[in-house]
Formats: C-alpha cells, structure tokens, sequence
C-alpha cells in the first residue's frame, strides 16, 4: 500500500474519538486532519485535496448528511466518505448510499472496523487510478474517446484538442464532408469540465430560414402564428453544455447579427418576448467550406467569423492520411460484426482500401466497412465484398507504365492523362496529387495538343 498518498480528513464533534481515529490512522501511515463539524470540514477541503473522509452523521452546525450534500456540490471529483452512524436498519443504509456515502460503520465499532473500511477505499482508489492511467495510454496511443488515428496530422489534432478542452473559447472546425467535424466536437466536450452536461448539434442548413432563429433562441406563446405554448431555444437546451452550429456557413446573413450579439453578451431573448435569459455554453461551430474565404465573398460576416474562431481545427480528408485507414478499418470491424467472432481483411482487400480515393472520406469508410462485414464469409473480408466503384477505381490505378522511346514531354501528358482518369477528369483533385494548379494542368495538356 502507497499510504503515503492518502489523505484524510476525520470529522468529529467530539474531541476524545475525533483524536483517537486521527492517532490510530496515523500510525498505520495516512497523512490526517480533523475538523470538528461538517462547516469547518467544507472550509478545510477548500483549501487541502482529500482521497477520503471519516465522517460522523449527528454533529452540530451541519450534520453528516448536510455534509455529504455540500461536498456533492462542491467537489468536482467527491472523496470516498466513510460515515459512523449509531443506526444500523436498511432504511437508513439506502438513504446514506443515495446521498453518496462510500461506507458506513455502525458505533460501538472496533479499531479494526476502521481500518478494513479505508483499506477498501484505498484499493478502490488505486484501482479508478490505474484504470484512468490505462485509458490515458490508449488515448495517447492512436486515438481520443470515440476518435481513431495514429497519423501525424491527427495525433497533432488530439494534443491540440486536449490543450483547449478546458479553455471555454469557441471552436471552428473545417474539414471536407463525412471528415468527422461532429465526432472532433464530441470529443472537445467529453474532453472539458463540461462533459456531464448537454452536448446539443443542430445542423443550420437543415433548418427552414424562418424556423432558425427559434430553433436557437426559442420563443412565447404568440410569438407567431403556430407559436402556441412558450419554447426554450437550443442556447437554453445546452445551458453549461456545449451547442454545436453545424454548417455555419449556411446561415442566413439576417441572422447573423443576431446570433453574434447573443455571443457577446452571453444572453438570449426569444422572440416575442422583452426579457433577456443569461446563458453558459461553449460554441462550436462546423463547415465543409472555407470560413474565411465566405468572409471575403460577402457570404459571412468578418465580426461573427472572428468570435467564432478563437480556436481553429482544419481536419484532413482520409486521403492526406492514409496511415489512420487499417486503424479506422478495425474499429469499424469491431462495431459492426454480428458475433463475437474477430473480422479479419484479406491483405487484396486492404490494399484496395488503402488506394482509394474516398472521396466521401471517414463516413464513406465506414458504409462500405458495414456492407462488407454483412457479406464476409467465413469472418474475412475479401475484394469481393467492397462496393463496384472500388474495384473499378482499383483497376484503372492499375495501369501507369513507361514505354520506352517516348520523349519525357509525351510521358508528363500520359501520367496526368492517367491521374485525370483515376480523378473521373476532375481537374482540381488532379492538381491536388499532382502538386500542380489546374492552370498548368490546361497549358501542358494544350501544349501537346498543339505539338
């Protein structure tokens, strides 16, 4: 045992008991304090961290069970509280469970009796340590709560994210469709002090112009003409949570002022009312697009821009990251097999996966991985079982060979002829492989024709 490391705490009005628990803790090598009711006690955990209270339930100034309410309230993370009760009946016991009590002992109660109740909660704690230590590990390992990935680009998302979990300032994520922009702003508020309260998304483009603004701020009865009972809007919804404004980007420019007001006075009036409602929620907002680029096309206003990113997270498609496809592929396998039986992949269907394109990216993955777990025999995902457009796109990559005698000029025209083809002759994701502009593209493929 790390006795060392335990701190504890025994409250007890009287003086005699109060000192004995505290000497006898001692000598089996806790570190103590005492306090001789629940207010001094409350005082004193303000100021020390405390793994464990001994507590008697009849005090005065505050009771044992006005105590355990108080440190409910007050401690993030509660310590394991022992209460000394001099009533043993199953009413009693429930009622002290409920309140959140660890343990109980029933006086007149032996040395021994104590002992045996902290041992355990030691080896409670110890266990919460290492289990907390385990998944810390794994997180760091190649991934983030429900987020997956070893590759340079996401581990550095993971750091970052981790940094600003705590922070409060409001997040903009960019990322191409099906990135998983919902799944990073999750994990921000699992990651936050936040994360025991409402997670609320609402996707801005799904919502008509005319219902936005209620759906945010609510309303009263009257408001409007099918506005018969009063509404609390998502803002109030998510109250010390998180709300997420899914596809910015495509809200109305009319609304804009209004929501960029709200953000900067920290409070909401729905319509139809003349009362302003304070609110507490962490903003994170999500775009397929480029923020800023709307900015400069007069699309979105510069002000709501800037207060929306105080922190910025551009996620990469799947096909800047390959290396996170085989890790993205077992998690898939694993929710969404029948048995308990492991799915494995063939090495030829694997290699497929790796040389798509993915256009769709991560939730594209993750259709073609359910499609194919549902028709692998045999627990083993084959070539066959991945969707036509993949083995298509497989065999045209198939195909890029140097003849000899011809000049390097015809060779450049065939090999961006070739990544045209695999592209489906979308000259922009061309130019992305290439590392080219589309421009040179035009001129070199111009150029050969007017050899």
């Amino acid at each position: 045992m790390v006795a060392e490391r335990i701190n504890i705490l025994v409250v007890e009005d009287e003086q005699d008991m109060r000192e004995f628990l505290r000497d006898i803790l001692i000598e089996h090598g806790y570190a103590v304090e005492t306090a001789p009711n629940g207010e001094e006690a409350s005082a004193l955990m303000r100021k020390l961290e405390f793994q464990i209270v001994i507590s008697d339930l009849r005090m005065p100034v505050m009771d044992g069970l006005s105590f355990l309410d108080r440190l409910r309230q007050d401690c993030r993370i509660p310590p394991f509280v022992i209460l000394i009760t001099a009533f043993g009946n199953i009413d009693d016991t429930v009622k002290l469970m409920d309140r959140g009590a660890y343990d109980y002992i029933i006086k007149p109660f032996k040395t021994e009796q104590i002992l045996v109740a902290v041992k355990k909660a030691v080896r409670e704690l110890h266990m919460r340590r290492r289990i907390e230590e385990l998944e810390e590990m794994t997180s760091r390992r190649c991934g983030l709560n429900n987020l997956a990935g070893k590759s340079p680009a996401m581990q550095k998302i993971f750091t970052f994210i981790r940094k600003i979990a705590d922070s409060g300032g409001n997040v903009l994520i960019e990322g191409e469709t099906g990135t998983g922009k919902e799944m990073i702003a999750r994990a921000i508020h699992s990651c936050s002090a936040r994360k025991d309260r409402p997670f609320v998304p609402v996707n801005c483009a799904s919502i008509p112009e005319g219902l936005l603004e209620s759906e945010l701020f609510g309303h009263v009865r009257g408001a409007f003409t099918d506005a018969r009972n009063d509404k609390k809007g998502l803002f109030i919804e998510a109250d010390g949570g998180t709300l997420l404004l899914d596809e910015i980007a495509e809200m109305p420019l009319t609304l804009q002022p209004k929501l960029l007001r709200a953000l900067q006075e920290r409070q909401i009036k729905p319509l139809g009312s003349n009362t302003y409602i304070p609110f507490d929620v962490r903003i994170i907002s999500a775009t397929n697009r480029n923020l800023l680029k709307e900015v400069r096309a007069g699309r979105f206003r510069e002000d709501l821009y800037y207060r929306l990113n105080i922190f910025r997270i551009e996620l990469p498609p799947l096909r800047r990251r390959r290396e996170d496809i085989p890790v993205l592929v077992q998690e898939f396998l694993r929710r969404y097999r029948r048995t308990d039986e492991p799915v494995e992949v063939s090495p030829e269907a694997m290699r497929a996966l790796m040389d798509y394109h993915w256009p769709g990216n991560i939730r594209e993955l993750e259709n073609v991985m359910e499609r194919a777990v549902y028709l692998a025999e045999d627990g083993v995902v084959r070539l066959g079982d991945l969707p036509e457009e993949m083995l298509r796109a497989k065999d045209s990559n198939a195909g890029f060979s140097l003849p000899s005698e011809k000049s390097l000029d015809e060779l450049e025209r065939e090999y961006i002829e070739h990544v045209l083809k695999r592209c489906g002759g979308n000259k922009k994701r061309a130019a992305e492989i290439l590392g080219v502009n589309r421009k040179t593209i035009y001129r070199k493929l111009m150029d050969a024709k007017n050899r």
